[in-house]
């Protein structure tokens, strides 16, 4: 029987993880909150399906769907959308009923048209039988001008017609750190893939430019997100940049996948996550929801106001752990690294 013996330190190990998950994560009394599934999972479609059905059910029986992905530069993930994710996404949309899927994209650092067709987005785009939609190539009549309440803008961006007419949007973001003033990149930032470079009656006028130049950019992301409602989420961190972003820097592996249908809950987990895994400032400095981006979603009521509005969902025992990691370092409880004492 000597084999089935384990030390005092492997039974305290044992005993705080599985004290954690189900202090955390007891199935027979569910906290509530707003909802972000987390799947830990070495098969990126499978971990999409599940993170979506964990959810409560898809309500697009018919809807036309604007998938924006991430896209913005010519290189592959996690820099932009990995192609399973894109394939995965749209059988998910598909299996819900859903009418025509236009994928849409207006990308930062080229051409859109020519950055999708290096990355073989337009060819797959053909292949899964989905639309695919450069929004520079979007008539100029169909860009408009949202109100932005108390906006840090001094132009107000355009944005296509679908938007302000409360079209169903779906994103797949990535999720990392953003070295040219955005600090981080998750589904608030993937929302500016959806506004206009460049005003539609006056070229000169940057919108781009605007934004990277100015010391509230970080806000600036939040306030667009002001022209629309998301009706699904879906974070692909299977890697993640926890140095450098958007488009190269070191990389983690986490292996996860996120859905939700609130974007500040979404993104601070996120934000929880790139911090667990080392990001330096300014990610590590206060609180998750004391980041800019995130703080100024709350004052514009964009979504969860504070970690003890989320709950963290997942129906098996490694996720359940890596969630309760999370939700430490959301609650700025960080669950303890280090092992009791023999």
């Amino acid at each position: 029987m000597q084999g089935m013996l384990i030390s005092r330190r492997e039974f305290n190990r044992l005993s705080l993880m599985s004290g954690m998950a189900l202090f955390r994560f007891q199935e027979d009394a569910p906290r509530a909150g707003i909802p972000v599934s987390i799947v830990k999972t070495g098969n990126r479609g499978m971990g999409i399906r599940k993170a979506v059905d964990l959810l409560e059910p898809l309500r697009l029986q018919g809807r036309e769907v604007y998938l924006k992905c991430n896209y913005n530069s010519p290189d592959p993930f996690p820099a932009t959308t990995h192609p399973d994710a894109l394939r995965a996404a749209v059988e998910v949309l598909k299996s819900s009923g859903c009418g025509k899927i236009t994928l849409v994209e207006r990308s930062g650092m080229g051409v859109t048209q020519d950055i999708a067709e290096r990355l073989g987005v337009v060819q797959i785009a053909r292949d899964i039988g989905i639309n695919f939609l450069p929004l520079e190539q979007l008539p100029p009549d169909r860009w408009k001008k949202p109100d932005l309440k108390d906006s840090h803008w001094k132009n107000v961006p355009e944005v296509p017609d679908f938007i302000l007419e409360k079209g169903c949007v779906v994103q797949v973001c990535n999720l990392k750190t953003h070295r040219f003033g955005g600090e981080f990149s998750a589904s608030l930032k993937n929302s500016i893939g959806l506004v206009a470079k460049y005003a539609s009656k006056d070229p000169a006028l940057n919108y781009m430019a605007e934004l990277h130049s100015s010391k509230e950019q970080c806000s600036m992301i939040a306030e667009v997100n002001q022209c629309y409602t998301p009706e699904l989420l879906i974070m692909d961190a299977m890697q993640v940049f926890v140095q450098g972003g958007p488009e190269s820097g070191r990389t983690a592996d986490p292996g996860f996948i996120a859905a939700s249908r609130d974007r500040v809950a979404l993104d601070a987990v996120g934000v929880a996550v790139l911090r667990l895994l080392g990001a330096g400032a300014p990610l590590n400095k206060g609180s998750c929801f004391e980041q800019e981006q995130i703080r100024r979603a709350v004052e514009l009521g964009l979504g969860a106001g504070s970690a003890a509005e989320i709950r963290l969902i997942s129906d098996d025992e490694e996720s359940r752990l890596f969630a309760s990691r999370i939700e430490g370092i959301l609650s700025d409880s960080p669950v303890p690294e280090k092992l009791p004492p023999d």
